[in-house]
């Protein structure tokens, strides 16, 4: 359940967030959704009693992560958006799983096992099924957008691959409330003064819903559920739920918007959720930090 609700959070960010810079400085959307998604977040842990004492020893860990959960992926993903197609960022969010396992292996998180990199190919296979088209449409005008998205996602790899013995240290939910905290005090001095001289002529009803999409679900309850998964299994493991996205989205669209599917969803999807059976489920629920 909670990677199928990871998957749906996440799936409507990429519309969402599209909806949103559109009309609105990416600079405004920022500083609103992670507003929301920390008050969303201790909300939470006023509801569930719970109480976090940071060691010493673990703040500057807790800043890297906010620094790469915060500033630099969310600025660098709302602005690839509004320069590249919102397929792209699900393309490119499709490889974090690879960019994962590396950095998992790099660190000494994880082991490398055959059906680890087996997973992760045919997750992105099925992607790449899905979105063939978009494989072929990267033009110059798409570049910097997509160079953006490329630092978005190595930046969530990381946070993702870093954060392991972080959150089996403390827990999800309060590994989160302080990133997501941590991180807006970050990035309040420099988004402060975009968000107070922001054009507000053309943002509409479904812009503020946009974002509050964004802070609740997308940031609140999806960066919490994303931590609450990496607290009981691999940072790969975790990881691969990305490579759900694109055929959900197209299923969203499908029903939100009438957008009829062609046979390469029903082929992808077949593909990509063998791809996450192999990974979550051969491979198993592992909670200690260099398990096999």
């Amino acid at each position: 359940m909670a990677i199928f609700a990871v998957s749906l959070f996440f799936s409507l960010t990429h519309i969402a967030g599209k909806e949103a810079v559109t009309q609105l400085s990416p600079w405004a959307v920022a500083l609103y959704r992670f507003t929301i998604g920390s008050l969303t977040l201790l909300l939470l842990m006023k509801l569930t009693g719970r109480q976090i004492t940071l060691l010493t020893d673990d703040r500057w860990r807790f800043v890297t992560l906010a620094f790469l959960a915060v500033p630099v992926n969310q600025m660098t993903f709302l602005t690839g958006i509004q320069y590249a197609p919102a397929s792209h960022s699900a393309l490119a969010y499709a490889t974090t799983p690879a960019w994962v396992l590396l950095l998992a292996v790099w660190l000494k998180v994880e082991k490398l096992r055959w059906w680890k990199w087996a997973g992760i190919a045919l997750a992105m296979i099925g992607v790449a099924v899905l979105l063939a088209g978009e494989l072929l449409s990267f033009r110059k005008e798409t570049v910097m957008g997509d160079s953006f998205l490329m630092v978005a996602v190595l930046s969530w790899a990381l946070y993702t691959a870093l954060g392991k013995p972080i959150v089996e240290r403390y827990g999800s939910l309060e590994t989160t409330f302080l990133v997501m905290t941590f991180g807006l005090l970050m990035y309040l001095p420099f988004g402060i003064i975009p968000t107070i001289t922001a054009d507000y002529s053309r943002a509409d009803a479904n812009v503020w819903l946009s974002i509050l999409y964004l802070g609740v679900f997308a940031s609140g309850l999806g960066y919490y559920l994303w931590y609450w998964l990496l607290e009981r299994i691999r940072p790969s493991q975790v990881a691969i739920v990305t490579c759900t996205q694109p055929p959900l989205t197209a299923i969203l669209a499908w029903l939100i918007f009438g957008t009829v599917p062609t046979y390469h969803l029903v082929v992808s999807g077949v593909i990509v959720l063998t791809g996450v059976f192999l990974m979550v489920g051969y491979g198993g629920t592992k909670r200690g930090i260099g398990e096999v």
